[in-house]
């Protein structure tokens, strides 16, 4: 997450000094930071300060006054300070293509930052300086997550024969409205007892993430057969599917695992 400060936490009007908390720096709106808050259950984020803010004030300094404002998430660095860059559009891009995150969102109010390149552009949330993260915003944040999804294929071969054991699981993944398991109708494998253990797997992580406020749409598009009759490892095939579709999508995955 690239985020701003004035215009999407702080809403007092350019033209008036800000309101002073109790720590001695300007007020946050309540509101936005519920908001924020909010946003911030849905999906894992590492927080990036693109606030001019960040010029005067250290990492530790800035994230105790996110956390004196209830703020539930650190800041994990800033933008750099570009010598080169006149504007925030500048900015943001030379940031995005020196870390080339595999996903973002940018909320910020600065009017430049229409300029930006398609692919950046549709991640950006543009605020209002008065308005900042309302209401508006987080359902405009929420129905973007809404519309992604992934495909990913997991796939595997340890040992010879039935000695051995494998994985070729192909599966979508997708944000949606409700938490739902589908069966694709071009299966190869035919095991009937290996894809309900398959969907019970898959139906654990789906449930576990609706726990969670975070509702998938998990789609098994094919499961593989091996030539040698390996045996499939159901669970490790699920969990390195998963552990690589979830971040696709915004959401941080559970630690990795090893092979049993």
């Amino acid at each position: 997450m690239i985020l701003d400060l004035d215009g999407v936490l702080i809403t007092n009007p350019s033209w008036k000094s800000d309101r002073i908390d109790s720590d001695g720096y300007s007020e946050f709106n309540e509101s936005c930071v519920e908001n924020l808050n909010q946003l911030l259950t849905l999906t894992e984020f590492d927080i990036w300060l693109s606030s001019t803010r960040r010029t005067v004030k250290t990492l530790t300094e800035f994230n105790l006054i996110f956390k004196n404002r209830g703020i539930n998430k650190e800041i994990v660095g800033f933008l750099p300070e570009y010598a080169d860059c006149k504007n925030r559009k500048e900015e943001v891009q030379k940031f995005i293509a020196e870390y080339k995150p595999s996903d973002f969102l940018i909320i910020d109010d600065d009017k430049s930052l229409n300029g930006l390149e398609n692919g950046i552009k549709e991640k950006l949330i543009l605020t209002d300086l008065i308005k900042g993260f309302d209401l508006e915003k987080l359902n405009e944040v929420t129905e973007k997550m809404k519309n992604r999804k992934t495909v990913v294929t997991n796939r595997f071969i340890l040992g010879n024969g039935k000695d051995g054991i494998y994985s070729d699981l192909t599966i979508e993944v997708e944000l949606s409205n409700s938490a739902i398991l589908k069966r694709g109708k071009t299966i190869e494998l035919k095991d009937n007892k290996v894809l309900n253990d398959i969907e019970s797997e898959i139906k654990s992580w789906i449930n576990d993430y609706k726990e969670k406020g975070i509702k998938l749409k998990i789609t098994i598009l094919n499961v593989g057969i091996d030539s040698e009759g390996r045996r499939y490892q159901t669970m490790n095939s699920v969990r390195g599917a998963m552990h690589d579709a979830l971040p696709n999508i915004g959401i941080e995955p559970p630690q990795m695992f090893s092979i049993e």
